[in-house]
């Protein structure tokens, strides 16, 4: 597992998949690969206004 300010990741060396939560442990998504977590969040912090 890994943070991202506000937001925590895991990964699993068997999927390229990561799925992306809240500290808070609300479901933000899947990135379908490490390089699309930063454009996850972006996304998620513009829907939810931070």
């Amino acid at each position: 597992m890994d943070r991202y300010g506000d937001y925590c990741v895991i990964f699993d060396a068997d999927r390229d998949q990561v799925p992306v939560f809240t500290a808070l442990e609300q479901w933000v998504g899947l990135a379908d690969n490490p390089g699309v977590i930063a454009a996850l969040i972006d996304i998620h912090e513009r829907v939810h206004g931070r």
